[in-house]
């Protein structure tokens, strides 16, 4: 059995989850993926019931850790050993924050919409729901019957027309207070990789694959994201625990990545 698969996945507070993968490890929380690549381990440290991952950084930067809480005691000791065993010394310097790559899953303004967005549809559901109550008193049961299917295709159609403009409005805020960068292809298909205002790797996800440099529009508030149609030819980098690959140039599609 290899190293990595016997490398226990860590559950922690909040939801937290480390887990071991061949290109490093990947630390899943509640509104974000981040990928840590092996060249940016310095160590593993099993504090109790906590784990403590040392990054490498440059000599005289600052330290940075990650940790995580409330995990399993003997399954810390297994994934920091495992994860040492992994780590090998780099032959020069290496900036291992600049190397980890930020997912976004959800970010608060989105929830923030989609909450306003469910209550705003459970609002319509209501409505329809006492003028039905309503008609049944008044003019009886035929006509509350009528009302249903006409009133729930109304809010389905309500519903995805607010999603849609909400989506392109915030696009096109984006776009234009935004500040632009371009991000260059990932390993995986769809997916590409750029530099955000505070210097985190972050990865934006486009209904196309195999393109150049997207362009992508951020902010440094809520870290949204937004790109547009660029022809650019660019490669992706390496990593010692994987394998990469790069894309040619050609034309990148609107897309509003998550």
């Amino acid at each position: 059995m290899s190293i990595i698969a016997s490398i226990p996945v860590l559950k922690g507070r909040d939801g937290v989850i480390l887990s071991a993968v061949s290109r490093g490890l990947i630390l899943e929380r509640p509104r974000e993926e981040l990928t840590i690549p092996g060249e940016a381990i310095a160590r593993a440290r099993a504090e109790g019931r906590s784990l403590v991952l040392d990054l490498r950084v440059p000599a005289g930067a600052a330290p940075v850790s990650y940790r995580i809480e409330d995990v399993d005691e003997q399954a810390a000791t297994a994934f920091a050993d495992g994860v040492n065993a992994l780590s090998l010394e780099p032959e020069e310097e290496v900036d291992g924050p600049s190397l980890v790559v930020v997912h976004a899953l959800r970010t608060v303004a989105r929830e923030r919409f989609l909450r306003r967005l469910k209550w705003f549809l459970l609002g319509c559901v209501g409505a329809v729901v006492a003028l039905c109550v309503v008609c049944a008193a008044v003019g009886g049961a035929g006509h509350a019957i009528a009302i249903v299917p006409v009133g729930f295709l109304t809010i389905g159609a309500l519903g995805f027309g607010v999603y849609e403009m909400g989506s392109w409005l915030r696009g096109r805020r984006l776009r234009k207070h935004g500040v632009t960068v371009f991000a260059k292809p990932s390993n995986s298909p769809g997916t590409y990789l750029y530099v955000d205002n505070d210097g985190v790797t972050r990865t934006v996800v486009c209904d196309v694959s195999h393109r150049p440099y997207v362009e992508v529009t951020t902010t440094r508030r809520t870290r949204r994201t937004s790109t547009r149609r660029r022809t650019r030819s660019c490669g992706a980098s390496t990593s010692r625990w994987g394998s990469s690959s790069s894309s040619s140039g050609s034309t990148v599609w609107c897309c509003w990545p998550s």
